[in-house]
């Protein structure tokens, strides 16, 4: 417990880090009973400062010990859709990429694709080179709305209706027009609006 607390001293930025689970179904609902436990537990199964959904509990129920494994985070939801098991989750940083390597250890047919998004650091990334369980390669946050695209063009065509004119569609442009657009609102106005566009980068792991 002394440890746990430790790691969780330092106030981190906080990120939102998805996995989807794809592989043998007899695996993947083996996955999903797991977490299904923790759900069900009334009590955490190591103590720790976030609760239940702490990420060292899933890994101590998978039978790894939390201590070797990056585990500063905690699962904030999971579902099964078909033979895909989505697993949510607020991590520091970054993802905690041994939960990830862990879960294809005990489960070797799975293979887990994740995408991570941290707008303090600007951190956004995905391993799925495909595009098939993570499509959208933008993303435009705003203190009104989270929105995805999966093309340059969506994107430009959504900024266009917010600005009032046709935006051209790069990111250099989409960048200067909500540039100019937040510096003609008054900053301190309960109506501001923020605006932040993302581009998530592929990654080889």
């Amino acid at each position: 417990t002394e440890v746990v607390t430790k790691r969780l001293r330092f106030m981190p930025n906080w990120c939102t880090t998805e996995y989807k689970c794809v592989g043998d179904l007899k695996e993947v609902k083996a996955l999903h009973k797991v977490l299904k436990y923790i759900d069900k537990r009334k009590t955490s199964i190591v103590t720790n400062d976030f609760g239940k959904w702490w990420l060292g509990n899933l890994v101590t129920k998978l039978g790894g010990k939390w201590q070797d494994y990056p585990c500063r985070g905690e699962i904030l939801s999971y579902s099964l859709d078909g033979d895909v098991l989505l697993i949510t989750q607020m991590t520091a940083w970054c993802e905690q990429e041994g939960v990830r390597r862990l879960i294809q250890e005990k489960f070797p047919s799975i293979k887990v694709y994740y995408r991570v998004e941290e707008p303090g650091c600007e951190v956004f990334y995905t391993n799925d080179n495909t595009g098939r369980y993570f499509p959208e390669n933008y993303f435009l946050t705003s203190n009104e709305e989270d929105l995805y695209f999966k093309t340059i063009e969506e994107v430009a065509e959504r900024v266009s209706e917010i600005v009032g004119y046709n935006v051209e569609a790069t990111i250099a442009a989409i960048d200067e027009a909500l540039k100019k657009y937040m510096e003609l609102q008054n900053e301190s106005s309960e109506d501001y609006v923020y605006y932040g566009l993302y581009e998530f980068k592929v990654v080889d792991n």
